[in-house]
């Protein structure tokens, strides 16, 4: 059971004074240059109609900052270039553009691939993905405008599934306990058909089904392990999230996410264990007289059927069966019905299952036509052997009386009350977000909080620290940097600043497409679509020459809250955006436009 928490605000960030911002016909330096080679927004294909496919793709920032540097920016071309910017090279007439690493292309076509994607782990390190399906772990060397050192790829790799598209959400690297080796953890989104997720246990556990949520988003959490010069994969852990996921990151030292996204949501994967419940030994090691039978099973020279019974509900997302050459493996849900390995090999390609009215029918072909199976599974012996399909019908009734009295021993009682007693005013809202950590250890959620407020933007943080994000809190927007696993406190997010009226302010603007901020907040920026950009300057950020004056008093003011508008000169559509404390950059598809906000 997780561990409730509270998001509490400080109320030395809050402003309740704040009477809004005063509008600056203020003009700002616009440098704007063409990019060395274009820009291109990959867009879903028509088998990617989900609103989690039009999320990914359409809310993509082409922009990449970097944690260890604030004087450069990085941009990945249409030919798969990754690009350097020299920020302080931006207001001169020779902008710094540089060609670090160009990223291997196996395939011509990239219809269905996300757009490639940049994460920095370290100061060193870097995790590159084309967006169709292939992660690359990256040696960048020191990450400064004037250093021109080369990228190299260390280890290129589609542990994530051959040409399964992927984006890259966050990454980073941490020395072990023993600091001889190096871990790196690898966060990578992909909306997956609900056919073809791998899982370990049925999704119907959260909720997912072929016509509620054809298409549900998986956070695939990678580990490599840098040992000797050399990096090798460790683990991969998927968790399902069918409704979305709005935000994710690694929690140092690597063995925590911190998640944010609607309920429900939980791991389905493991390579290293088992994620669902394991068969007690106890049920599998009964004596012969029993009657509790779990399944029966007959054979021919030919092939092997087994036959088990569900509830008639029961639909093919309420089940994972696995079979290998000389293993059968069944999951009900998130429970282990039948697993072990079989009396002889098998041939896995002709072998198959299905379901119907809730009797399961797994066919296992035989490798070997001569041989007799005296058991299916080693020591299981809640099966029994039968002559045929009719004879396996009769043990139907006693597998059936098995489960009731399962379910009528573990409390299962008929409801209370219907559901449809309940009046609308009894409703309770199901759309709310939450915030997790999920505990890599423990394969858990540890600790939770329902989020109040709308999930605005978020921003990097310093480095070594996930990402902070910004929630509307009444009307304001809060920062909330998640909390390292250093810390000997219970786990929560830290409230760091606070950025006036800026929930109320995104709310109204319908062609918003990116909002941002710099390290410092001393303002926020809100970029639309297309040509406008709004940037709101909070009373802390330094004035641009402009001495105000409060007019009744004749009181000088040094700094207020003020909103500036500008107008790009572009009619393409904005691609990416970054804010540093300096600058405010925008992109498109062909041109690189650097705001001068403020002055060093």
């Amino acid at each position: 059971m997780e561990q409730l928490f509270e998001l509490r605000p400080r109320k030395d960030l809050l402003d309740p004074t704040f009477e809004g911002y005063k509008l600056s016909l203020d003009s700002l330096p616009v440098y704007k240059h063409e990019v060395p080679v274009a820009v291109e927004h990959l867009k879903p294909n028509e088998e990617q109609f989900s609103f989690q496919h039009v999320k990914t793709f359409g809310l993509h920032n082409h922009l990449i900052d970097d944690p260890w540097s604030d004087e450069v920016a990085f941009f990945i071309s249409k030919d798969l270039q990754i690009f350097k910017i020299n920020l302080h090279s931006l207001v001169s007439q020779s902008p710094e553009f540089k060609s670090l690493w160009q990223i291997p292309r196996y395939l011509e076509s990239r219809d269905g691939w996300f757009n490639a994607s940049l994460s920095f782990a370290g100061p060193e390190l870097a995790v590159v993905t084309d967006g169709g399906g292939v992660l690359h772990i990256v040696d960048t060397g020191v990450r400064t405008p004037t250093n021109s050192h080369l990228w190299q790829a260390k280890l290129s790799s589609e542990v994530l599934g051959k040409n399964d598209p992927f984006k890259i959400t966050h990454s980073m690297l941490n020395a072990t306990e023993s600091n001889q080796s190096e871990t790196l953890s690898v966060l990578a989104l992909k909306v997956e058909s609900i056919d073809k997720v791998e899982s370990q246990i049925a999704l119907s556990v959260f909720g997912c089904s072929e016509k509620e949520t054809p298409f549900i988003s998986c956070l695939e959490w990678v580990q490599y392990e840098h040992v000797d010069g050399h990096w090798s994969f460790k683990q991969l852990k998927r968790l399902a999230i069918p409704h979305g996921l709005d935000y994710a990151s690694v929690l140092s030292p690597g063995k925590a996410l911190c998640i944010i996204a609607r309920e429900p949501l939980g791991i389905i994967f493991d390579s290293n264990k088992d994620v669902a419940a394991p068969l007690a030994n106890s049920e599998i090691m009964q004596d012969e007289t029993e009657t509790k039978i779990a399944y029966t099973w007959t054979e021919s020279p030919e092939e092997v059927t087994v036959w088990m019974t569900f509830d008639k509900q029961t639909s093919k997302h309420d089940l994972v069966v696995k079979i290998e050459s000389q293993a059968l493996k069944v999951v009900y849900k998130n429970q282990t019905y039948l697993v072990g390995e079989l009396a002889h090999p098998i041939s896995v390609a002709s072998s198959t299952w299905t379901l119907l009215d809730g009797k399961v029918e797994v066919i296992l072909s035989k490798v070997d036509k001569s041989l007799s199976w005296n058991h299916l599974i080693l020591s299981d012996l809640r099966g029994r052997k039968v002559l045929d399909a009719e004879t396996a019908a009769d043990y139907e009734s006693v597998i059936n009386m098995g489960m009731k009295e399962g379910q009528a021993e573990s409390g299962g009682r008929p409801p209370v009350f219907s559901s449809e007693q309940l009046e609308e005013c009894d409703d309770m809202p199901m759309d709310e977000s939450c915030i997790f950590r999920f505990d890599g250890e423990s394969n858990e959620f540890t600790h939770k909080a329902i989020l109040s407020g709308q999930l605005l933007f978020f921003t990097q943080s310093a480095p070594g620290l996930a990402p902070a994000f910004c929630l509307r809190h009444d009307v304001d927007g809060l920062i909330w940097q998640p909390m390292g696993d250093e810390l000997e406190q219970s786990w929560g997010c830290l409230h760091t600043a606070a950025l006036q009226a800026l929930g109320y302010i995104q709310a109204s603007k319908e062609q918003r497409k990116f909002t941002v901020a710099p390290p410092n907040m001393t303002y926020a920026a809100l970029c639309d679509a297309f040509s406008h950009i709004y940037i709101y300057r909070q009373s802390n950020c330094t004035s641009t020459g402009v001495e105000m004056v409060h007019r009744p008093t004749g009181r000088r003011v040094g700094n207020i809250a003020r909103q500036q508008v500008l107008n790009i000169d572009s009619t393409e559509e904005c691609l990416g955006a970054l804010a540093t404390n300096s600058f405010l950059l925008l992109l498109t598809s062909s041109s690189l436009f650097a705001i001068r906000v403020n002055s060093d």
